[in-house]
């Protein structure tokens, strides 16, 4: 009875080390696939950084463009006050002496009240032209702003995860150095269980031999032949099979999931966004009934976070998360499906 007991208590906290090792690797993975996640933010907020880039170099030249007209008015009114300053005010006297007639003086009056309407015009202008000038500078402020601030949070993000990450991982290293020493307590009951294994896998091995003697009796066949490996992206992506996976990367020197697919695609001649979700909307959807190798599908919790190229037969190429590689997977293993599209 003392030695039942003894062997028994092993086991139990075997048990209770290994489910707890089961929760962390699900908080592990589940961390993993929100990492995943943002760096699908940080790709698709690239994409949108490219555009407020695109706009700074357009205010950027209406900037320049209103700088040069402000120095344009700026000079024809400067040289207006230059020649009034030369030759002095001229008010109505100097105008009624200086003519010979009523027709010569009403001309000459009209002429000046329209050069001085003109350069009100002019100061009107400088004060509009500058205003432009101000609302340009303050746009390229803020743009930039916004950059550097998006920039500094999808790291602060990123950072944060991993550190969850890594803090997990070495619960879980502690905990299966646990679950190794309670099982070298229990090594009788190991051997009994491989054992048990054994004459079970006999058993198996011998039904199937029979099944199969049974079946070649009959003629009937082996069954449906798998699925094919496509060639075109399919293959193209089986050459990459073991590369790391990169943040952010899109070369065989290392992928993120829609860097893989992005790479793969351009080498058919199919350009695509550095972005699952983008990817998403340049295809056309297909239901999962309808996928066909070299289809992408995709995946997510809050969203289109993740994609793969599927191979055939319930299968995909994927680049996972960080610390894996390219890799051949189930569907299953991509997180919550959310649809598939076809290019």
């Amino acid at each position: 009875m003392t030695a039942t007991f003894a062997a028994a208590d092993p086991a139990s906290d075997i048990a209770a080390k290994q489910s707890q090792a089961d929760q962390v690797k699900t908080e592990i993975n589940s961390m993993n696939q929100q990492l995943e996640a943002k760096v699908e933010s940080y790709n698709a907020a690239n994409v949108e950084l490219g555009h407020i880039d695109t706009n700074i170099k357009e205010n950027q030249q209406e900037l320049a463009a209103a700088k040069q007209k402000l120095g344009q008015t700026q000079a024809t009114l400067n040289g207006r006050v230059a020649r009034i300053y030369r030759n002095g005010s001229t008010g109505m006297i100097d105008v009624l002496m200086n003519t010979s007639s009523l027709s010569d003086f009403l001309s000459t009056y009209d002429m000046l009240s329209k050069l001085s309407e003109q350069d009100r015009n002019d100061v009107d202008q400088i004060k509009i032209l500058k205003s432009q000038v101000e609302q340009a500078q303050a746009q390229l402020e803020n743009d930039k702003s916004s950059q550097e601030g998006l920039i500094s949070q999808l790291a602060s993000d990123k950072d944060q995860i991993q550190s969850g990450i890594a803090d997990r991982q070495q619960k879980l290293a502690s905990i299966s150095t646990d679950i190794q020493t309670l099982q070298k307590q229990e090594q009788q009951e190991a051997a009994a269980a491989q054992a048990a294994a054994a004459q079970q896998q006999q058993q198996t091995a011998s039904a199937s031999y029979d099944n199969s003697s049974s079946s070649s009796g009959s003629g009937a066949g082996s069954g449906p032949a798998p699925a094919p490996r496509a060639g075109g992206v399919v293959s193209i992506a089986m050459q990459y099979l073991g590369v790391p996976y990169v943040w952010g990367g899109a070369s065989p020197a290392g992928f993120d999931c829609s860097g893989l697919v992005m790479y793969v695609y351009s080498q058919v001649g199919i350009s695509l966004p550095h972005s699952a979700a983008a990817q998403y909307e340049a295809g056309t959807p297909i239901s999962q009934s309808e996928l066909a190798p070299g289809d992408l599908v995709f995946f997510g919790d809050g969203g289109i976070e993740h994609v793969g190229i599927y191979i055939g037969g319930g299968s995909m190429i994927q680049a996972p998360y960080p610390g894996t590689v390219v890799q051949i997977s189930p569907l299953s293993g991509g997180g919550t499906y959310r649809g598939a599209c076809r290019l």
